[in-house]
């Protein structure tokens, strides 16, 4: 038998219990919720205790959930899930064909705005080092709907609770050499996306500290060829994590990588990355530099490297004018136009003092918040995400989010 563990993300929970109602109720021991009674109507013929719990930090009620089940499996669950009517058996069938394995997931149907994705994932039974590798757990598994033996989360620690918004998937890399993780293929969960802010700092702070904690020529880049052209494997390898960190956002971190990558070896692929995230960051002068022959470039490269700096200046030159003449409503207005062709720091800051023109707090806090991520260099990006958090009482928040940005020093 399992414990359901819900997790209140705002989401209706009552549409969550009803879909868990009409699965196979001797497979549920008890459900637990994190959230308010209040926000049941009904009972759906289940145990349900609620918790109450005044967080949205996930990893700290996914914590309290692993001391308060009383029962070795808990199915992990979300108040944005929707089950099948036959997931929880599906689940116990693989549970029972594969009784070692650690997590037992589904596939995904992830809903927002009434499209649907369907995610179905790949069986990483056997073969969980090369998830690993991937350097992107959490594009290839969901994190609710999902069984977890709970004894081995408790044995190795639990939830980081420093990782509030990327708990499951840190645990994971932190820990996915030591268990196994299967597959229930039948299964689908559905997840509806609620909210469409996600802070990518704590998935790039993950991937910088495990490179820290495992030997890349073994485990993250046993593929390289080390010990033939060490320079070589140490420039694909950097250049690798700075584009898996650079999707995150955090193009300062990936800039770092970039340019190891042409310490250790100089190269025109690990130049260009370099190039376009300095241009992404609103580091023009130091974009130009590198636009060069000498650099290795070509006449034709040289001039469309040129023609994009000199692009991204005049937008944003162009859009800091139209803010001070007052027409941000046409900026907003345009807003996919201009990011459909220049996605940098400077532009989110520009919709951020749109925002707090607005008196849209919230929101220019967002906008401010991505900036700072893709450029926390920047003092007038940087200086006005702090104005705006210390108005929302957020900067315990802004002095986290820093100490997640600050470079790491690798060991190889």
């Amino acid at each position: 038998m399992f414990t359901v563990c819900i997790v209140d993300e705002g989401g209706n929970i009552d549409k969550t219990l009803s879909s868990l109602s009409e699965n196979d109720s001797t497979l549920i021991r008890e459900v637990i919720f994190s959230g308010d009674s209040s926000s049941i109507k009904e009972n759906y013929g289940l145990n349900i205790k609620s918790l109450n719990l005044r967080t949205d930090n996930k990893a700290y009620i996914k914590n309290i959930f692993l001391s308060e089940a009383n029962s070795d499996y808990i199915l992990m669950l979300s108040s944005n899930s929707v089950l099948e009517d036959s997931t929880l058996e599906e689940i116990a069938e693989t549970l029972d064909e594969t009784p070692d394995a650690d997590v037992i997931y589904p596939n995904e149907v992830l809903t927002q705005g009434g499209e649907e994705i369907v995610r179905n994932f790949d069986d990483f039974y056997g073969k969980e080092l090369l998830l690993f590798q991937s350097l992107s757990i959490e594009d290839n598994l969901p994190e609710f709907g999902i069984l977890l033996k709970k004894d081995t989360f408790l044995k190795l620690g639990g939830f980081n609770e420093e990782f509030e918004d990327f708990d499951f998937y840190r645990f994971l890399y932190e820990n996915l050499t030591s268990i196994k993780l299967k597959q229930s293929d039948l299964s689908f969960v559905e997840y509806h996306i609620n909210n469409a802010f996600i802070d990518t700092s704590y998935r790039s702070k993950t991937i910088r500290d495990i490179l820290e904690m495992y030997d890349w020529k073994s485990i993250i880049f046993p593929h390289l060829s080390w010990e033939k052209n060490r320079n070589m494997a140490l420039a694909t390898a950097y250049t690798i994590i700075g584009d898996r960190i650079g999707r995150y956002h955090d193009l300062l971190n990936a800039s770092e990588f970039y340019r190891k990558a042409l310490l250790s070896l100089h190269n025109k692929l690990s130049l260009l990355s370099l190039i376009n995230t300095y241009i992404n960051m609103g580091l023009f002068d130091k974009a130009d530099i590198l636009i060069s022959k000498e650099q290795g470039l070509s006449d034709e490269e040289v001039g469309s490297l040129k023609e994009k700096v000199k692009f991204a200046r005049n937008l944003i030159e162009s859009l800091e004018k139209s803010v001070k003449e007052g027409k941000t409503g046409e900026i907003l207005i345009a807003s996919e136009d201009i990011i459909s062709v220049y996605q940098g720091a400077p532009i989110y800051n520009i919709y951020g003092v749109i925002h707090y023109l607005m008196n849209d707090l919230e929101n220019a806090y967002r906008f401010f918040y991505k900036a700072t991520i893709m450029n926390p260099l920047e003092e007038d990006i940087l200086r006005n995400l702090i104005d705006v958090a210390k108005v929302l009482k957020k900067e315990e928040k802004v002095k986290n989010l820093i100490n997640r940005l600050v470079p790491q020093v690798e060991k190889v």
